[in-house]
C-alpha cells in the first residue's frame, strides 16, 4: 500500500469518528486510532484542516465542517460550537475507555406518558447500562431522574422484551459529585454505580 493511500486510508477512518463521536479532543483522535505522540496526532489534524473546525475548550476540540461531511457523505445535522459540548466530550472518554460493542447516545424510552433519555445505552456480551454523565446538574435532578428509572423498572416492561434491567452507570467529575450520587442511590434499589472521569484513565 502506497503512502497517499495509507494517507487517505487513515484521514477516512478518523473522519469517520468524527461523524460517530461528533466533537473530539486531539488526545481522544489519538487514543482512537493510535497516532503516537500528541505531536504527530496535532499535525495529522492540523493536514486535515480543510475537513474540520476547531476551538479551544482547556485543549483543542475538533467535528466536521460541511466539506468534511461530504467527504464522508454524513447525514448527520452540521455541528456547531455550544454549551452542551463539554458534555459530549465527557461521554466520548467514558465509550473510548470502557469500548462497548454497541453504543447509542441520547437514548429516548417512552412508556405510557413518560420518557427519559440515558446520556448513552452501552451494551457489552449482551448486557446493558444506562450511562449518566453527570457535571454540573443539581442533586435534584439527578433524584428526579433516577425515579424515572425507577418507575421504568418497575413496569417491567424493558425487562419483558430486553432480559435483565441495566446497570446505572454515572460517571462525574469530582469525589464529592460521587459521593453525594452514592447517597442518592444507596437509597434507590437500583443496580447502580458511580465512578470519577479520573477512575477510567
Amino acid at each position: 500500500m502506497n503512502r497517499t493511500l495509507i494517507k487517505q486510508t487513515r484521514w477516512t477512518a478518523i473522519l469517520s469518528s468524527f461523524d460517530t463521536y461528533g466533537y473530539l479532543t486531539t488526545s481522544q483522535v489519538q487514543g482512537l486510532h493510535n497516532l503516537g505522540g500528541r505531536r504527530n496526532t496535532t499535525r495529522i489534524l492540523n493536514d486535515m484542516s480543510e475537513f474540520l473546525s476547531s476551538f479551544r475548550d482547556g485543549e483543542s476540540v475538533y467535528y466536521l465542517n460541511a466539506r468534511g461531511r461530504k467527504e464522508i457523505g454524513s447525514e448527520k445535522p452540521q455541528l456547531r460550537r455550544t454549551q452542551h459540548v463539554g458534555h459530549t466530550i465527557m461521554r466520548n472518554d467514558v465509550i473510548i475507555a470502557l469500548q462497548p460493542e454497541i453504543w447509542r447516545p441520547e437514548y429516548t424510552i417512552k412508556w405510557d406518558n413518560n420518557a427519559i433519555q440515558a446520556d448513552a445505552l452501552l451494551r457489552t456480551k449482551s448486557a446493558y447500562t444506562f450511562l449518566e454523565v453527570d457535571r454540573t446538574q443539581s442533586m435534584a435532578q439527578n433524584q428526579r431522574k433516577l425515579d424515572m428509572y425507577r418507575a421504568l423498572k418497575d413496569t417491567g416492561r424493558w425487562q419483558a422484551k430486553n432480559g435483565p434491567f441495566p446497570l446505572l452507570l454515572f460517571i462525574t467529575v469530582s469525589v464529592y459529585r460521587a459521593e453525594r450520587l452514592r447517597e442518592i442511590l444507596s437509597k434507590s434499589g437500583m443496580d447502580a454505580q458511580v465512578l470519577t472521569i479520573e477512575d477510567l484513565r
